[in-house]
């Protein structure tokens, strides 16, 4: 998205105003676990589990949309390295990475956040636990996603060529009874989006890597930003196409209780107001040292590096604006639903 000097001026406002901001620019203290020149990563006070994470850019932003493609390769592209680093501080199994963009999916800061989530067997954690069978995307939904995300997937390999992809791909031997027994929105070399067999909500997308079957961590930096931008052009596909007021994205990797075959996914999950779903968890105060935590993940997270790309002189693209298709009419933006969710806390 172009940022033009309205709405420059509007998250300058906004960073007032930001506790995020202020813990960046050292106004206000931080359990900080790893900082470069463009992110930076701290333990959340109130976390859903030990060794909760929150990670963010520096430059404030409140959703993708706002975010250059070079950020956004850069953040993304860090969420292996820095998973791992969590896990192990935390001697866990699994790893969950938790997006909410909109207000009507629990985003409550303008700061754009994803939270990373140790997870092991036992640990009481089930907001994820994936286990109810809701209403499914009509034959026109599908239809819309199936034409729309590979425009909008085409138009990003337009902005940011990638010398590896020519097409759809193969499918690996882990994702075949998937493949065989899901409904195929979109994939390329890298990437599956399919709608599950057990849907969540209508218009639940599923996300699997071809180059990793279990573990966030073994992904390569542009494997995950490539994976994390099919994600966020999903979140866009569904709001925009099915008329979703917001979305979750939720990662799960490695064993966890609700992650029992350990599977690499990411979950894109349309949400509504009031639609009943219960996906955030409650703020509480750790019963433990914060700071024997951050150290511990602190002592991992020294040597991660973001390894910029070295381009390649290549043929412009031409970009062609999406013509994206919608179901039903005139809806409030994301930006709209964010503003409605935090002037209701401030209540």
């Amino acid at each position: 998205m172009q940022l033009t000097p309205e709405i420059k001026a509007q998250l300058e406002e906004q960073k007032k105003q930001c506790v995020f901001c202020k813990i960046i620019s050292k106004e206000l203290n931080g359990k900080i676990v790893f900082e470069d020149d463009k992110t930076i990563a701290l333990l959340d006070i109130y976390p859903a589990l030990k060794g909760h994470t929150v990670f963010m850019l520096k430059e404030h932003y409140p959703m993708p949309a706002y975010v250059s493609g070079e950020e956004f390769k850069h953040k993304f592209g860090l969420i292996p390295a820095l998973s791992k680093a969590v896990k192990e501080g935390m001697v866990m199994t699994g790893m969950n990475v938790f997006i909410a963009i909109g207000g009507a999916a629990g985003q409550q800061s303008y700061h754009f956040l994803v939270h990373l989530l140790p997870r092991e067997n036992g640990d009481g954690f089930f907001n994820f636990l994936f286990d109810k069978n809701k209403k499914k995307l009509d034959e026109d939904g599908v239809k819309i996603l199936q034409q729309n995300m590979p425009i909008m997937m085409k138009n990003h390999f337009g902005r940011h060529p990638a010398n590896w992809h020519a097409g759809e791909g193969t499918v690996p031997s882990f994702l075949t009874s998937i493949y065989e027994s899901s409904t195929v929105i979109y994939e390329d070399e890298k990437v599956l989006c399919v709608i599950p067999e057990k849907s969540l909500a209508k218009g639940h997308l599923v996300i699997s890597s071809k180059d990793e079957e279990k573990f966030i961590e073994n992904l390569s930096q542009e494997d995950s930003a490539h994976l994390f931008f099919t994600a966020s052009f999903a979140s866009t596909a569904v709001f925009e196409g099915l008329k979703a007021h917001a979305t979750n994205i939720i990662l799960k990797s490695g064993d966890s209780d609700d992650n029992p075959d350990g599977r690499l996914a990411v979950h894109i999950i349309p949400r509504w107001q009031d639609d009943g779903l219960d996906l955030l968890w409650k703020p509480k105060q750790s019963s433990y040292n914060l700071d024997e935590v951050a150290s511990k993940i602190k002592d991992k997270t020294w040597k991660i590096k973001y390894q910029k790309e070295v381009k390649e002189i290549k043929k412009e693209n031409i970009f062609v604006k999406p013509e994206v298709i919608r179901i039903g009419g005139k809806r409030n933006s994301v930006e709209d639903e964010i503003k409605r969710a935090i002037d209701k806390l401030r209540e």
